[in-house]
């Protein structure tokens, strides 16, 4: 069972300050599974244990117990190539360590609104099922006619009520699907809210990009050409088109096109992103300037994720607002106007 972020983030921190310290990779997960009281990241620790028998590197010993995210096993891959496993062991507990935090607002912000959701979906489906229809014979048992205004309402607020009830279930199914695919692929329900949701494109795209621009830092801080950090930067990637792209820029590289040519040519860094990584080039801090930017790549999608939850309760409320409105106004008119009429 893959482990989540809070245990990824633990590890990742202990392993950093143990590097740090002295120790050797294999001391290192041997003391953090005697001292954890996490069972599940115990277990997971024992069996990186038993894997080191047969390959000493931790990114393959990491990798066989499929406990951990591909993330982590390729980073933890630059870091041996690089000799800066400390580093990376570090970075690995600042990103996870902000995936929680992340992880824990996204389902605190939707945890109202999907039991509001899920309330207004049995009201409305008891108004739309039972209410209405009675409503209907009542009126028709009256015998009263209704004003061409009162009835024109009355049928809107019908079928606003239905379309109201159709969008919630297909909203639920939605909700219901992510969660049991996150179930299922032992996957955090972040990471499928950020790779799997549509609209959410612009967010995989950043995060992806904040991941690629810290290997690159990596691999530039170790003494790797351009060419080579690109190419090793690429099995990083996991949103497709910049992986694409990241791929034309390696092509045209080995063809002879500088690094910033490529990289500006095929759009992978751009505005004041681009004119940073220049300036980093010509006065030789690439690297710092790389880990800068992996920095700032990672802001943009927190403010993105407090920006999506910041607009999608109170667009939830006013979306349920305006169909139990209609629906009321739809029972109320046809009164009003029965009422007039005796």
């Amino acid at each position: 069972m893959k482990l989540n972020f809070e245990e990824k983030c633990l590890f990742a921190s202990q392993m950093a300050m143990i590097l740090n310290a002295g120790f050797d990779m294999q001391q290192g997960v041997e003391m953090i599974q005697q001292e954890s009281e996490n069972s599940h990241l115990k277990e997971v620790l024992k069996e990186v244990i038993e894997n080191f028998k047969e390959d000493s590197r931790l990114s393959q010993a990491v990798m066989k117990t499929e406990a951990f995210d591909g993330y982590m096993v390729h980073l933890l891959e630059v870091g041996e190539m690089s000799g800066h496993l400390d580093d990376v062991m570090l970075s690995l507990a600042n990103y996870y360590g902000r995936m929680k935090d992340m992880s824990d607002q996204l389902q605190q912000a939707l945890t109202y609104p999907i039991v509001l959701l899920m309330m207004m979906f049995v009201v409305i489906g008891v108004i739309v099922f039972k209410v209405l229809p009675i409503f209907q014979n009542v009126l028709k048992s009256l015998g009263s006619h209704l004003s061409p205004y009162a009835y024109t309402f009355m049928k809107v607020g019908q079928i606003a009520s239905v379309i109201g009830f159709v969008v919630l279930t297909v909203v639920l199914i939605g909700v219901l699907a992510f969660y049991i695919y996150s179930k299922m692929t032992r996957t955090n329900l972040l990471t499928v809210f950020i790779y799997k949701t549509p609209f959410m494109r612009s967010l995989s795209y950043a995060l992806s990009h904040a991941q690629m621009t810290y290997a690159l830092s990596m691999f530039m801080s170790s003494g790797y050409e351009f060419e080579e950090a690109v190419e090793n930067a690429i099995p990083l990637v996991e949103e497709k088109a910049l992986k694409v792209n990241l791929q034309k820029a390696y092509q045209d590289m080995r063809a002879g096109d500088m690094f910033i040519d490529s990289v500006s040519k095929h759009r992978i860094y751009q505005g004041m992103k681009l004119n940073m990584l220049q300036v980093g080039v010509k006065t030789g801090q690439v690297e710092q300037v790389l880990k800068q930017l992996s920095a700032t790549y990672q802001d943009e999608v927190s403010e993105s994720i407090t920006r999506f939850l910041n607009i999608i309760e109170p667009a939830i409320i006013t979306f349920l607002s305006v169909i139990v409105g209609m629906i009321l106004l739809s029972v109320m008119l046809p009164i009003v106007s029965v009422l007039s009429s005796l």
